[in-house]
């Protein structure tokens, strides 16, 4: 399914939609923290949309680069349901969004993070 995915902004909100299937419906969703959503199909293992609430501040720069936030969500899943959380944020088309990586406090201790890769639209944030 090589679909381009599509976008739809809430200014009021700062909420942006990415749908990667529009006319699907998700068999499960996933808040990755308190201003992420992932809808996708868990049989298929694919992502369905994106709900980035709090945009403006998810892409906001700083002056060391993009944002970190740490993927929460992810601690309080089920092992089967983290592996195939993890499988679907790491590969296409998420990843072309969320930029997932790790930051490690501390030998034993290992905390997800991702930032976000502002979408290839125009959207005043």
């Amino acid at each position: 399914m090589n679909q381009n995915p599509t976008y739809s902004y809430d200014k009021e909100a700062d909420v942006l939609y990415i749908s990667f299937s529009p006319d699907e419906k998700p068999t499960a969703a996933v808040e990755l923290n308190d201003n992420i959503l992932l809808r996708f199909n868990r049989a298929e293992k694919r992502a369905i949309g994106l709900t980035l609430m709090d945009f403006s501040v998810l892409v906001q720069l700083t002056n060391l680069g993009p944002r970190s936030f740490p993927l929460t969500g992810l601690k309080d899943l089920e092992p089967e349901w983290q592996d195939t959380v993890i499988e679907i944020i790491t590969s296409a088309p998420v990843n072309q969004f969320l930029k997932v990586s790790s930051y490690t406090p501390s030998p034993v201790e290992t905390v997800p993070i991702t930032s976000i890769e502002k979408p290839p639209i125009s959207v005043a944030a």
